[in-house]
């Protein structure tokens, strides 16, 4: 050999640590170099299975997304269906409800025409009971016994009378006061008979006829109570009041009469008014039929008039 190789030789011995370090890392390097490479295989095969697999899921989600999408269309034509049944549902409703309503305002109406005339029936029924209670009959009706009733005047109208006082006592000097001012144009006559212009008859008078026009009131001549409220053909509405000791008055030819039985009428009190004559003195005119009784029988009330 000649010195250039022993000379090379003797170099690569005498660095042999440093050659078989360098060897060692280069083998390392390697290595490395190998494991790394397999690895990135295995993630990008992983990889391309992870992308297979977000395909197939971006597939399965779209198709989702599109039966949700799907859904919600119909979802809101249902909603929109039944937002335009719910108003046409409504719209009838309300229809309904306005026509209820005008049928209940016409019932009401009906109804409140129906209690008015009731209210003006049941009005008209106590203006009746009144005028009942107050024997105010004006077409000659007859009580249950056949006799006729007098007109009497409303409870509202009737004038305030006086109450009990007691035991009456008239006496023969007692003194009458007139119950009408006006001419006596038939007189009392028991003993002898009187003309009767209208009967054209003579006959005995038990009163007197005082004339006084139609509608003048009548007052009480002495203090007493009344009796008897009666009607009849020949002296119309008639009012007897006692005034004690077997004493009556008698007031006949009436129209509207404001008391009634029960009633204690002073002096100067009204009575009634005076009303039409009856045919029995139709041509004697308006006037009012004035008798006074002892007991049953009649008295001259001259002798008792003041």
């Amino acid at each position: 050999m000649n010195n250039n190789d022993t000379t090379f030789l003797q170099k690569i011995k005498d660095n042999a640590f440093y050659i078989a370090l360098g060897v060692g890392i280069l083998a390392i390097i390697a290595v490395i170099a190998v494991y790394t490479m397999g690895r990135d295989g295995g993630v990008n095969d992983d990889n391309e299975v992870d992308l297979n697999q977000f395909s197939e899921y971006s597939s399965i989600t779209t198709e989702r997304d599109s039966n949700t999408n799907r859904r919600q269309e119909k979802n809101t034509a249902n909603s929109t269906d039944n937002h335009i049944n719910t108003s046409e549902e409504d719209r009838m409703k309300s229809n309904n409800d306005e026509t209820g309503n005008i049928s209940d305002v016409k019932k009401a109406s009906d109804n409140k025409t129906e209690n008015e005339q009731v209210s003006e029936d049941s009005i008209a029924e106590d203006d009746i009971a009144d005028t009942s209670s107050t024997e105010a009959v004006r077409q000659g009706d007859a009580s249950e016994d056949g006799e006729q009733l007098p007109v009497t005047a409303d409870v509202a109208e009737q004038l305030p009378v006086t109450a009990d006082v007691g035991e009456l006592n008239f006496s023969s000097d007692k003194t009458l006061t007139w119950p009408v001012s006006g001419e006596v144009i038939l007189p009392y006559s028991m003993e002898t008979t009187v003309y009767y212009k209208t009967l054209d008859q003579y006959r005995t008078n038990p009163g007197m006829l005082i004339a006084a026009g139609s509608g003048t009131t009548v007052k009480n001549a002495y203090l007493g109570k009344v009796v008897k409220v009666t009607s009849d053909n020949t002296y119309g509405n008639i009012v007897t009041i006692y005034i004690g000791n077997d004493y009556s008055l008698v007031y006949g030819q009436l129209d509207t009469i404001y008391v009634k039985e029960g009633d204690f009428v002073k002096a100067g009190e009204s009575v009634g008014t005076i009303g039409k004559p009856t045919d029995s003195f139709e041509d004697e005119g308006n006037h009012l039929f004035f008798k006074m009784l002892k007991g049953d029988a009649p008295v001259d009330p001259m002798e008792f008039m003041e």
